[in-house]
């Protein structure tokens, strides 16, 4: 639900929701009301725009009013003089100067942005994009150039983005791989157009990108990745980013890597770890990871593992599988707080 119906039925507060919305708007300033306004269509900028112009001088006790109903800290004291030149200049600061044109001045935007606009109200093209099925996806996006590729990886759940990414050859992987680190937000424009041409080509009817982030999401994709697909991943970029490779794998984990854990590592991470999930991740492994974790478990719970180990049971391996990628996140998760080290810190 929109801030505009939200604030429907609320006594003692201008009797239209949209001037509500308009106040608290208001009273959030730029930087807060930015976070909300990418939430709103088109029209709905608009119409909170002509509702406050139409305000008269909003006293204190109606922006507490307002405020107090969605967040207290979000207070403003001052009364607003003149909410219609308020909402403009806020309007103005908080949207790129695309996005405002493209919204309030149909005449001064490329005729052919005002249908892109409109077409992509239809519905989030990256919820649509996210129900395809992924292999099927990446094999369309075969013919596309890296660079597209990339940012449409970029906007996907690290799962899909993973398995697209197997489809692809050692060449193609590698180069859209690197283009996903230094990618950068697109004007709205462009990103308009973009978002239009994915919906047209690939989907039928039937926050600024920082470094830090990047490697993290390509983190979360390699994690997912068989281990000679990982390593390929890795020397490619050793070869020509070696310091994204080195921060790269600083974020990499996975089931295999257990025995690089630290002893007291591995007992805060399998302490975490539920046991019939620790269970079903060892089925089918190394006999020395195995080893490892069970000699990790304390006296009972060791002697609980061994003993279902022994029985035969009937399991998909992307259930053991799913489970081994629980553990990895898991440790990567606690190794984030703080709680657990990777890797033996090697003194410098």
């Amino acid at each position: 639900m929109s801030i505009i119906a939200a604030y429907s039925d609320e006594p003692g507060l201008p009797d239209d929701g949209r001037a509500r919305a308009a106040i608290l708007l208001l009273a959030l300033g730029s930087q807060g009301a930015a976070r909300i306004l990418k939430h709103l269509s088109p029209d709905e900028i608009r119409l909170v725009r002509q509702s406050a112009a139409t305000l008269p001088t909003v006293g204190p006790e109606h922006i507490n009013e307002v405020v107090d109903e969605f967040q207290s800290y979000f207070k403003k004291g001052a009364a607003l003089t003149g909410p219609g030149k308020e909402m403009v200049e806020l309007l103005e600061s908080a949207l790129t100067r695309d996005e405002y044109v493209a919204i309030f001045d149909p005449d001064s935007r490329d005729p052919a942005l005002a249908d892109l606009v409109e077409m992509n109200r239809e519905g989030d093209v990256w919820e649509a994009v996210a129900a395809l099925e992924p292999a099927g996806f990446a094999q369309k996006l075969l013919a596309e150039h890296p660079q597209m590729v990339a940012i449409i990886l970029a906007r996907l759940q690290p799962e899909m983005a993973s398995t697209m990414i197997r489809e692809f050859a050692p060449a193609m992987r590698n180069d859209v791989m690197r283009r996903i680190l230094t990618l950068k937000p697109l004007p709205y424009t462009v990103q308009t157009i973009l978002e239009n041409q994915i919906r047209r080509n690939y989907v039928t009817t039937s926050g600024d990108s920082e470094e830090g982030g990047s490697h993290a999401f390509l983190a979360e994709i390699v994690n997912r990745l068989d281990k000679e697909s990982s390593e390929e991943i890795l020397e490619s970029l050793r070869s020509s980013r070696p310091k994204d490779a080195e921060a790269l794998e600083k974020l990499l984990f996975a089931f295999d890597d257990l025995p690089a854990l630290p002893l007291k590592s591995r007992l805060t991470l399998f302490d975490a770890i539920p046991a019939d999930l620790l269970v079903k991740a060892l089925r089918g492994a190394n006999p020395d990871i195995v080893e490892l974790v069970l000699s990790s478990l304390g006296a009972r719970a060791r002697r609980m593992a061994e003993a279902e180990l022994k029985q035969e049971v009937s399991i998909q391996k992307a259930e053991i599988e799913g489970a081994r990628r629980q553990i990895a996140k898991e440790a990567l998760r606690l190794a984030g707080e703080g709680k657990l080290s990777l890797r033996e810190q090697v003194d410098e």
